[in-house]
Formats: structure tokens, sequence, C-alpha cells
């Protein structure tokens, strides 16, 4: 649940398309994050947790929206987050 958290904190700061600050409902990514947070044993590096980010996203919604340059800012985000938590391997 740590982790689910942690991934859930840097994904809602992200908002891709704005949609929480647009009023969708809380649990609008929970399915990405439910996926990112299952695959966090394979984040070695900020490069690895912006691979998975773009690799879950882009599974979800528009590849396009989604490239690598595009998840390296939240995937720096969410290596640092979980650092700081000791939630890495």
């Amino acid at each position: 649940m740590v982790i689910f958290n942690i991934v859930k904190s840097v994904i809602y700061e992200w908002d891709p398309y704005g949609l929480l600050a647009g009023g969708a409902p809380t649990d609008e990514f929970d399915g990405e994050i439910r996926s990112i947070a299952s695959q966090t044993e394979n984040i070695e590096s900020s490069g690895d947790a912006s691979q998975l980010i773009h690799k879950v996203f882009s599974e979800s919604f528009s590849a396009d929206d989604f490239k690598k340059e595009v998840c390296e800012y939240v995937g720096v985000k969410l290596y640092s987050a979980l650092r700081k938590h000791n939630a890495l391997k």
C-alpha cells in the first residue's frame, strides 16, 4: 500500500491530460497506478521509472501522447520519491 500511495502521489501531481484538475474522479488513474506499483521491483534508475510509465500509459491511452521524452520528468519524480521512502530494492 505504501508503494501504491507513492506512485499515486507522483501520478496525481503529474495529472496527464489535466483530468484530475478538470474534476475527474479521484480514482481516474488507479489502474495505471496499480500496474506501475506492481512493477517497481524492476526500477533501478529514473530511466527505468520513465520507461515503465511510458509503457503503462501508452497501453492505456494514446501512445503518441506518452512518448519516452514526455515521461522522463515524471520518471525522475517517481524514482526520487521511491528512493526517498526506501521503497526500492
